[in-house]
């Protein structure tokens, strides 16, 4: 009576083991597997319980008796289980599954079923919470940017706005601005023209304003000839034109100067030639292409056929999104 003792696995040479009628109890220890050379088993009228050991089919056993018993669980189907005149197990009311001829009723879930699909369940819960937070985050995310875009362009002064806002701009605001046109806020010079960074208190508006050199010969004449072809174009790749000052300076000279858009990333030159800037491939052919949309605008779609006559890196200038805009 008792536990089927460990110590029985010692005996490999084993053919024959009948321990029927006896009052041994418990489940099949592991160490039985070991005992390859057992060709008939007889267990019948004890009470051994729990499952069936798998590892009875890997056994070349020619007969098993396992009836009378309260074994549970599903029944192998492979070795010594595929045949009915080889096993029995009646008598034992908690088994299931088996070959189709020993007319056991179906397995419906085992324990190990159960965890299982306990575990297949938990796991579609999560990737279905994780499925759903995250379309409530994109969605989230999605109406955070679609609110900051609606704000900012309502923030962002329009060109209307701007332009009426400068509409009657003076020398003393430009003046201002550049905080008396130093040296700090000079961006560039040219051959007609020096370019100042500009901002004004009153709007934070940041602005480029080009003033013209009237003591140069032909300076009035680039300014009028500028005023006259910047009058009716506008397209996203020419820099922004906002308006013009004509006005006296403190010393009562002439004043003439031109508002643009200010360009942040500077000219396609600093980027070129610079250790501090690097341009990829891609960002060099979609600067090419928006240098070539604004010539064909000039030259094809603006009415009047305008031509640039003065067109290099130092004219190309770039905004915070890196878009190229022709100026000059």
């Amino acid at each position: 009576m008792g536990e089927l003792p460990s110590s029985l696995s010692s005996c490999t040479s084993l053919e024959y083991l009948d321990l029927s009628s006896n009052l041994f109890y418990g489940s099949l220890p592991g160490s039985f597997g070991s005992l390859k050379g057992l060709e008939y088993v007889n267990l019948s009228r004890n009470n051994f319980s729990g499952h069936i050991p798998t590892y009875l089919q890997q056994i070349p056993l020619k007969g098993l008796n396992l009836s009378y018993n309260n074994f549970e669980g599903e029944v192998p189907v492979k070795g010594v289980f595929a045949s009915t005149s080889a096993i029995s197990i009646i008598r034992n009311t908690r088994i299931c599954g088996g070959i189709p001829e020993l007319h056991l009723p179906k397995c419906t879930s085992t324990s190990s079923d159960s965890k299982r699909q306990t575990r297949k369940l938990f796991v579609r819960v999560i990737v279905a919470i994780s499925l759903s937070s995250t379309v409530a985050g994109l969605a989230l995310l999605s109406f955070v940017l679609f609110y900051c875009c609606i704000k900012k362009k309502r923030d962002k002064p329009s060109e209307s706005r701007l332009a009426e806002s400068f509409e009657k701009i003076s020398y003393g605001r430009l003046f201002k601005a550049t905080e008396g046109f130093s040296a700090e806020n000079l961006i560039g010079t040219g051959s007609f023209a020096s370019v100042y960074k500009g901002v004004f208190e009153e709007n934070g508006i940041t602005v480029a304003i080009k003033v013209l050199n009237l003591l140069h010969r032909g300076g009035f004449k680039s300014f009028m000839a500028e005023c006259e072809a910047l009058r009716n174009i506008r397209h996203r790749n020419l820099v922004k034109f906002i308006t013009t000052c004509s006005s006296i300076d403190f010393k009562g000279n002439d004043f003439k100067a031109l508002v643009y858009d200010f360009m942040p990333n500077g000219s396609l030159e600093s980027w070129l030639y610079s250790v501090d800037h690097t341009l990829d491939l891609v960002q060099r052919i979609t600067i090419i292409k928006d240098v070539a949309c604004g010539l064909d605008y000039l030259h094809c779609r603006c009415g009047n056929v305008i031509v640039h006559c003065d067109l290099k890196p130092s004219n190309i200038l770039l905004d915070a999104d890196m878009v190229a805009h022709v100026g000059d």
